[in-house]
């Protein structure tokens, strides 16, 4: 049982002439009654609710009670002795003769005090379908056959009438609870595609505190119909469907959503426009993901309405104009139209680019997904940790900044430090983004709350100098060795370094932390590929810059040369790749793999050789006494190894 609180003194009620009562009056009372599911022809269900006064004396007056349309409350309404709890029996009074959800409230008030219970009820429709949930790590699936999926549907030669309904792990129904529905392109399976764009993975990623649902629209044809759900009310009754399973299985009890997203690949842009136009719902945000291929005035009012718009085109999706076109339409009509770039999605609500990226994989690539979802202002999941952006330190104090979160909601964050990495103790807490402590090796930032208690922690980092500039540009966890959402290796290696400051690659690229305040910077890459952006061209150019003017740089990764731009790394780096696989994790006796399995590290060719794979080739090479790659992740050694190998990189670059 939830239970709610609330105190206060008795009100001086000497203005009116009566008498004041001595004493504090408490009413304590469930915080939600979720009446018991039942499916539509089973009558009208009813719950219980119990209130209690929590006072050494009895009220002067009954209780009133007020409930929202559609609930009743049933008890004695009379004066409570002290301590007496009574129960009412909570009936819902509405329409019962089709499927609904129905959420609302009653107001119980004794004397000055008063509490407010909200209520809901879910008729389901008889032909749900049970529900075979699974887990893992980023949460609960289940794929199901919904009454409202698109297909079977009338005229219609698509069959399948699978949804896929993803709840990610930390989901909290006691605040708002959000909706995502993503349509996908042609040619494909909701199992192909949740697997090749990691939608479950991103969503999770996202922080969002919300449902992914993900309709099988046609199986496998180059189509873009959605049947049922582009019919008015389509998308109404599919959420309205999927919430009754969640209700009816206990994932949720309060099946009150705020805010609702569409996304979109390639074809399923047309079912997302006519969503908009007659699905039923309020839509809050549209992501299309090289989808714009037709349809520009519906989603031209949509973002000229305030929604949240997001629009992504590639070189060959075809969609190129039609963006262009967009994006020259809503200026026109006064918006800022922004770029996708991380600064650019937390700035405005609409964001119209090119992304370098293949038609397939712009969902996936640089984790696009999950980066528009977390600005995409659906609220925050409770559990989900902060993102830090810098830990900038002079030696006696220590500047930590993190991420303000998109969601609207004013959170509250609590700063850790340790000095071994291991015992956490509490710096300060705040409801800022930025805060001052004292230089401390390891630092990391939750966020906190009195209704659900505290979130997983951030990415670990530290400060305790300006010696090196640590570049956290270690993002990729889809299809990587390293799978979880957050890490600790900057602090790993920075305290292996000295005297060091941590800063994101993002942090970086934004100009909120400058290379040139630091006489040598190390870029810790982990093993991020291709579709991970090893260094973009903002990246490039602040590096090129650094190295130009005589700056001590370092960059380390498994994947560095293979996926970083060969003439700009060859020009700027002075190294190039010979192969892409060692076939060996160990390097000058030390053993790469400590952290995270280590698949595919880098053989290297440049300037003069640092270190060798024991098959002979380069693991590391050097330019100039100030410059060097690195093949495999420095944080990817254990401790004795990673000191070891640090002592002799920084003996080279003195």
């Amino acid at each position: 049982m939830l239970i709610l609180l609330l105190t206060s003194c008795a009100a001086d009620t000497s203005d009116t002439g009566d008498i004041p009562v001595e004493g504090r009056v408490r009413l304590v009372t469930d915080e939600h009654v979720a009446l018991p599911f039942i499916t539509l022809g089973q009558g009208l269900p009813q719950g219980t609710l119990s209130l209690t006064l929590d006072a050494d004396r009895g009220s002067t007056t009954g209780v009133t009670i007020t409930p929202s349309d559609d609930f009743n409350l049933v008890g004695d309404d009379g004066p409570l002795a002290a301590g007496e709890t009574r129960t009412y029996t909570v009936r819902y009074s509405g329409d019962a003769s089709i499927p609904l959800i129905n959420y609302g409230h009653v107001t119980l008030a004794v004397e000055d005090e008063s509490v407010d219970v909200t209520l809901s009820v879910v008729i389901g429709d008889p032909d749900l379908p049970d529900a075979s949930w699974t887990a893992d790590a980023w949460g609960e699936r289940a794929t199901l056959a919904l009454p409202s999926a698109p297909f079977p549907y009338e005229g219609s030669a698509y069959d399948d009438p699978s949804v896929l309904v993803f709840v990610p792990d930390g989901l909290s129904d006691r605040g708002d609870l959000g909706v995502v529905t993503h349509l996908h392109g042609h040619n494909t399976t909701i199992d192909a595609i949740v697997a090749e764009q990691h939608l479950v993975e991103q969503h999770a990623l996202s922080g969002r505190n919300a449902i992914l649902i993900v309709p099988q629209g046609p199986v496998d044809a180059a189509s873009g119909d959605f049947g049922r759900l582009a019919a008015p009310d389509g998308h109404a009754n599919l959420v309205r469907d999927v919430l009754s399973v969640l209700y009816r299985d206990g994932v949720i009890t309060r099946p009150n959503t705020d805010g609702v997203v569409l996304t979109a690949h390639s074809g399923g842009y047309l079912a997302t426009a006519a969503i908009l136009d007659a699905g039923g719902l309020p839509v809050t945000g549209v992501h299309l993901f090289d989808a714009l291929y037709g349809e520009r005035a519906t989603f031209a009012a949509f973002a000229e309405g305030g929604g949240v718009f997001r629009s992504s085109y590639t070189a060959t999706g075809g969609t190129t104009d039609e963006n262009e076109a967009l994006a020259d339409d809503l200026a026109g009509a006064g918006l800022d139209v922004g770029t996708l770039s991380d600064v650019d999605l937390y700035a405005g609500p609409v964001g119209i680019a090119a992304m370098d990226a293949a038609h397939a994989a712009c969902v996936s690539d640089e984790r696009a997904y999950a980066r528009w979802l977390a600005t995409s202002g659906l609220p925050h999941r409770p559990s989900a940790a902060p993102e830090l952006l810098s830990v900038v330190s002079d030696g006696d104090n220590a500047v930590v900044t993190w991420q303000a979160d998109a969601g609207g909601e004013a959170l509250r964050y609590r700063v850790e430090g340790s000095e071994d990495g291991s015992r956490w103790s509490f710096l300060t807490d705040t409801g800022e983004t930025t805060t001052i402590v004292a230089a401390t090796p390891w630092i990391r930032v939750r966020t906190t709350d009195v209704r659900y208690g505290e979130s997983e922690p951030s990415d670990t980092y530290g400060g305790t100098g300006a010696d090196w500039l640590v570049v956290d540009g270690f993002d990729r966890v889809l299809d990587g060795s390293w799978s979880e959402p957050v890490h600790p290796f900057a602090a790993t290696v920075g305290n292996a370094l000295g005297a060091y400051s941590v800063a994101t690659n993002e942090a970086v690229a934004s100009g909120a932390v400058r290379l040139s305040d630091y006489p040598r910077v190390l870029w810790l890459l982990g093993d991020e590929g291709t579709a991970d952006r090893t260094f973009d061209p903002t990246e490039r150019a602040a590096v090129q810059a650094y190295v130009d003017a005589g700056g001590t740089f370092v960059a380390s990764g498994a994947e560095v040369a293979y996926a970083t731009d060969p003439a700009w790394l060859d020009d700027v780096l002075h190294a190039a790749l010979v192969s892409d696989d060692a076939a060996t994790t160990t390097v000058e006796g030390w053993t790469v793999g400590d952290a995270y399995p280590e698949d595919y590290p880098d053989v290297l060719t440049g300037d003069e050789i640092l270190w060798s794979w024991s098959t002979g080739g380069a693991a590391a090479v050097g330019w100039d006494g100030r410059v060097a790659v690195i093949g495999f992740g420095l944080e990817n050694l254990s401790t004795r190894e990673l000191t070891a190998a640090v002592a002799e990189l920084v003996a080279w670059l003195e």
